[in-house]
């Protein structure tokens, strides 16, 4: 880790929400207990849902992509993210809609809201406060206050642990009261070494990593990581990025590797997981093999006993690797100008 490049390029200080991202997990968990009491109508009906709609866009939208995998192996009901100004036509009086925005004025969000009211929906909110807040306020809709102050991007920690643990006391019978406790600890170890000015394997990794577009390579039940880090590079880093699935990639997207001969203008990682199907870890050692004679090519492992903590340690390790590659770059990681400039455009 450079010092004197970070001091120079990180203006807004992105690195302080680094290092103090076990404290924002923290603080969610303490926030989302202040507020079960809110649930307790929802809870009582809980068993009579059928359908459940996440609603929402960028950082807010993927802990939904997260949950959603999370529980799917835990819920005999459908989980679906939904990224639209819209919901689907399925959606009625037993589809429960959670729609999360961090500003609260995500305009998709909003206009959701309403489309949820529209189907008589059994609605939860989540955001820092704005439109949805006062418009859960104005239909008495449970509504879940989140602390502001961060990019939405860098709130993935209130966003996802509010969201999870939403999810467990509404549908689950148990509650792992060490969870976060747990990851608290991966994190601060992790963060010992991320921050050390050598014996940085990130560091070194975000050195090459940085100097073209990256394609990313997981299985499906990983997706949402792939997605996140995707996500990280491109407005971290300000670097094209892009995300597809195994086994799916395997059925069309290789041939287009076939066209490379050496030297791809593109990084590749793979996000892996010992608990992928034993066919997705052979379909990876292949293409591995394959796509290594064609351009640099990086692993990033999970950690952890459950699918919530390898999530986050692969959030976490892809947050700091982003933020590096923007570092590198000569770049500050905080501002996302052309965002701005696009939904000034689409308000005129």
């Amino acid at each position: 880790m450079n010092k004197s490049l970070i001091e120079t390029y990180d203006k807004q200080n992105y690195l302080t929400v680094l290092l103090s991202f076990h404290e924002q997990l923290l603080s969610a968990e303490n926030n989302i207990s202040n507020h079960y009491s809110q649930l307790t109508g929802l809870k009582t009906s809980a068993a009579d849902v059928r359908n459940i709609v996440i609603c929402g866009m960028g950082g807010s939208a993927i802990a939904g992509d997260f949950v959603k995998q999370i529980f799917s192996d835990h819920l005999s009901i459908p989980i679906n993210v939904n990224r639209d100004y819209t919901l689907p036509p399925y959606v009625n009086e037993k589809t429960l809609v959670i729609l999360s925005s961090y500003s609260g004025n995500t305009e998709e969000t909003v206009s959701a809201f309403n489309d949820a009211v529209r189907h008589n929906a059994r609605i939860i909110t989540i955001s820092t406060g704005g439109a949805i807040k006062e418009l859960s306020n104005n239909n008495s809709i449970p509504h879940i206050a989140i602390p502001g102050g961060f990019q939405p991007r860098q709130a993935i920690g209130y966003s996802l642990v509010t969201l999870f643990r939403m999810m467990e006391h509404l549908f689950m019978e148990s509650h792992d009261a060490n969870l976060i406790s747990g990851n608290i600890a991966w994190i601060n170890e992790k963060q010992k070494l991320w921050s050390s000015p050598s014996g940085n394997e990130l560091w070194n990794w975000a050195e090459h990593l940085s100097v073209q577009p990256v394609i990313i390579y997981s299985s499906e039940k990983m997706f949402p990581a792939a997605l996140r880090f995707k996500g990280q590079i491109c407005e971290n880093a300000k670097l094209l990025a892009f995300a597809n699935t195994l086994p799916e990639m395997n059925h069309n997207e290789i041939v287009g590797w076939d066209g490379v001969q050496s030297s791809a203008p593109f990084s590749v990682m793979l996000i892996r997981d010992a608990g992928d199907h034993p066919q997705i870890q052979k379909r990876f050692d292949i293409l591995k093999k394959i796509l290594s004679k064609k351009t640099a090519l990086y692993e990033m492992y999970s950690e952890g006993p459950d699918s919530f903590s390898k999530f986050m340690s692969l959030i976490y390790r892809g947050d700091w690797l982003s933020y590096f590659m923007a570092i590198v770059r000569k770049t500050d990681p905080t501002p996302v100008d052309i965002i701005t400039q696009f939904k000034n455009e689409l308000s005129k």
